[in-house]
């Protein structure tokens, strides 16, 4: 739970009498109380019928409290009583065992980097995530190259030739489709109309896997703009 706290909060007295189950008290005054809640308030200060109370709701000069707060004991408290802001053992042991903690920090789940803030980072091991390759297996003689085939690897296979296609709008400046031919059918890589295809091939804006197991990746240059390398004709 967070509590709050003001450094210029005033002493204070009752001005209404307490049974050992009110939920609010009167005071003199609260000059210098918190704005926000809960806070900590001690009734009969530093005498042995001491209480905390955390006030959770301030009306003019009447408080709600919580009663017994921090293993104190709810009492009955009369007029005059000297009511005081104070910290308590529950802050300084709350401080302590946050020092101690290895996870969780500030609220932070299972780590202390900021995802927000601007941060210089030392002394620190970064691990690249692996990341899975996906297959997407085509067994016909036709295909088009989707959005998800963009990092992952397409394998052809069929008896016959195939053409492969190269779409129009599809991918981003950067990004590697990888394919292989399975079968005995060669692929044969197409442009979309408005695609630009390179190679070294013989054929180099319509190049050919070799033989069957030869593997290229068609490598997005420019905006609808395609190289082709590996082992190809």
């Amino acid at each position: 739970m967070t509590r709050y706290y003001s450094a210029t909060a005033q002493d204070t007295t009752l001005t209404s009498s307490v049974t050992n189950s009110s939920t609010s008290i009167v005071v003199a005054a609260t000059t210098g109380y918190p704005t926000s809640y809960p806070f900590i308030l001690a009734l009969d200060y530093n005498t042995s019928a001491e209480e905390l109370v955390a006030v959770t709701n301030v009306s003019g000069l009447t408080l709600t409290v919580t009663r017994a707060y921090n293993g104190t004991t709810a009492q009955a408290h009369a007029v005059g009583a000297v009511v005081r802001h104070v910290i308590t053992a529950q802050d300084l042991t709350d401080a302590q065992n946050h020092y101690g903690l290895t996870s969780g920090v500030h609220g932070v789940t299972g780590s202390v980097v900021g995802t927000t803030d601007t941060q210089t980072l030392t002394n620190k091991t970064l691990t690249a995530p692996i990341i899975a390759m996906s297959i997407n297996a085509q067994t016909g003689t036709t295909y088009t190259l989707v959005a998800g085939d963009a990092a992952n690897f397409v394998t052809l296979s069929n008896s016959s030739a195939i053409t492969l296609t190269v779409p129009l709008s599809t991918f981003a400046i950067g990004q590697v489709i990888s394919i292989q031919q399975i079968g005995a059918g060669q692929i044969t890589i197409v442009a979309a109309s408005g695609v630009t295809i390179t190679s070294l091939g013989a054929t180099s804006t319509s190049p050919q896997t070799r033989a069957q197991y030869s593997a290229a990746s068609i490598v997005c240059l420019g905006t609808n703009t395609f190289t082709v390398i590996g082992d190809i004709i």
